[in-house]
């Protein structure tokens, strides 16, 4: 049972909520498949390499622990500069009743090129719909739940998280593939770099990324070259992990 999080326990809130919204992060819809049933929806998304996106995450108590609800800009708009400096947390936190912290998670960038999400309303039935907060557009994508440890929540750099989802992400022959290697010889497949802690981080700047990295002992950062596409599929429960910089690994299964 997760421990019901004290007033103390909130200012660590902020330093770490941005790190479970970015694990929990999938596509949004481009196209919608055909399903026998109205409240489940497969949506796709294709050319998203490099394309920008943005976060917000409405952060609530539901019975004695801590519930993220996670608002996406991808497919609705390139997470317009001005509109996302202009975010008002305090304003964002009145919008949505019962909210205790708002967190803002970007701008990030996919480093996937296509993607397919499923969506079953009967487990959240607020998936898939569209809001706008302030005029910036934002889609749904999931609730995750907030770990709260000894009245500390957080994720640590280089630990590994799972994550409920039910995603295909695909990386595309045409592009690099940055990894992360475990000294276990795990092999972890960067989805998304972020502009949260480096804002200058570009794409092109990502080959270099091991001798910038205060990478553990035994881990190895490397760019690799596909001979075919890779397709990383899980239903239902998903490996991830961050570096330092908040750039989100997937393992490769």
């Amino acid at each position: 049972m997760p421990r019901m999080l004290r007033p103390p326990a909130l200012k660590f809130l902020l330093a770490s909520v941005a790190a479970l919204m970015v694990l929990a992060s999938a596509p949004t819809v481009s196209s919608a498949a055909t399903s026998p049933n109205p409240l489940v929806k497969v949506g796709k998304s294709d050319h998203m390499f490099n394309k920008r996106y943005c976060e917000y995450l409405f952060v609530r108590l539901e019975e004695s622990k801590l519930v993220g609800d996670v608002w996406n800009t991808f497919g609705l708009n390139k997470c317009p500069a001005d509109r996302w400096k202009a975010s008002d947390v305090d304003a964002l936190k009145e919008m949505v009743p019962g909210t205790l912290v708002v967190k803002l998670n970007g701008p990030r960038y996919w480093l996937i090129d296509h993607a397919s999400i499923t969506w079953d309303r009967r487990i959240q039935p607020l998936s898939g719909t569209v809001r706008s907060f302030f005029g910036l557009k934002m889609r749904m994508l999931t609730t995750v739940d907030v770990p709260v440890v000894d009245g500390v929540p957080g994720i640590a750099p280089y630990v590994e998280t799972v994550v409920n989802r039910r995603t295909n992400f695909t990386f595309s022959r045409r592009n690099p593939v940055y990894q992360l290697v475990s000294p276990e010889g795990d092999v972890y497949a960067m989805q998304a770099y972020s502009q949260i802690v480096d804002p200058k981080l570009t794409r092109r700047k990502l080959g270099g990324l091991g001798s910038k990295l205060a990478l553990p002992e035994g881990w190895k950062f490397r760019t690799r070259h596909l001979k075919r596409d890779l397709t990383l599929k899980t239903n239902g429960k998903t490996t991830v992990l961050q570096d330092e910089l908040q750039n989100t690994y997937q393992l490769v299964k």
